[in-house]
């Protein structure tokens, strides 16, 4: 004898179909002895399955802003706007919304991009210390041990462990939450020690009396910014800068300094290609023997990069 198994239907019933109703039919092996090979077989209908719309329960389940998000969010655009326009307006505008919201996390990423943009003041002398005393500004206020919502080492314990899967953090409201304002006060403190670690850079090329707090600012920079976990040219060009000037600067390995930009150059393109272009182009001429590989950089950037002379 042989085995059969009927499994229920798998296409859609009829439309006039309702659920209770009963489908007959019929099971023929062998047409030529259907009469000792067939039988009947009967389908209840059961009732229809409603399947579960879980992006839109995730949706209902999500928090949304509350008024005053919103018009803190409105307050923190306008301010955006004066960045470059108005200076003493940002600044009353930024107490005041420090005062109503200390700890917020796009608020300090705000007075970030304030501090690297903003037209330097007409009573500063020295554009790349006043930015770094800005963006110092920054950094202390973000951090939790001067009333700012990033702690350090909470953060390192977070992203110690493995990242939860966006399964679960779809079935959890909460840890999708938390996952949301690591990740924020992550990128913001990247951000911050990246621009802190440039800014010294430039001071420490000036003067020696920087060398000491640009090495501390590239030690602490590199236990949370690498190339790989950034996304914009631009900052992968701070950082490869950065190093390199501090493997000069810093540890006297010019070698380890040429090595750093030549692969930086490799995942760049545009303006941030120039900018390493040029950097080696100071490496090289603080070399001796090397004024050659100098006289080829400049004219690889000449090349890449012509000054066009637009006529009147």
């Amino acid at each position: 004898h042989q085995d059969i198994y009927v499994a229920r239907p798998t296409d859609d019933v009829p439309a006039w179909v309702s659920a209770g109703d009963v489908l007959a039919g019929s099971l023929v092996l062998d047409k030529d002895k259907e009469s000792v090979t067939s039988m009947k077989v009967l389908y209840v209908v059961p009732p229809k399955s409603k399947p579960k719309d879980e992006k839109k329960d995730t949706k209902a389940e999500e928090k949304k802003d509350s008024l005053d998000d919103v018009v803190f969010k409105a307050k923190l655009g306008y301010m955006a706007g004066l960045r470059k326009e108005n200076a003493i307006l940002y600044k009353e505008t930024a107490s005041a919304l420090k005062e109503e919201r200390p700890s917020s996390v796009p608020l300090l990423s705000e007075l970030l991009s304030f501090a690297l943009e903003s037209p330097m003041p007409s009573s500063e002398t020295n554009e790349d210390e006043w930015r770094a005393r800005e963006v110092e500004l920054v950094y202390n206020s973000m951090l939790i041990a001067n009333g700012g919502p990033i702690d350090t080492s909470t953060l390192a314990q977070y992203f110690g462990l493995n990242e939860p899967d966006k399964d679960e953090l779809d079935d959890d409201a909460e840890a999708k939450a938390l996952d949301k304002e690591m990740k924020e006060q992550r990128d913001l403190l990247k951000r911050v020690l990246l621009s802190r670690a440039a800014l010294a850079g430039k001071i420490a090329e000036e003067s020696e009396s920087g060398v000491n707090g640009f090495d501390q600012a590239v030690k602490e920079m590199k236990k949370w910014v690498k190339v790989d976990n950034l996304k914009e040219e631009e900052d992968k060009a701070k950082l490869s800068i950065a190093v390199a000037e501090h493997a000069r600067i810093c540890q006297n390995r010019k070698a380890m300094a040429i090595s750093i930009l030549m692969k930086a150059k490799k995942d760049l393109s545009g303006k941030y290609l120039k900018e390493v272009d040029e950097e080696l182009v100071k490496l090289y001429g603080s070399y001796e023997g090397m004024s050659h590989l100098s006289e080829n950089a400049k004219e690889a950037i000449h090349s890449r990069f012509p000054k066009v002379k637009r006529g009147i």
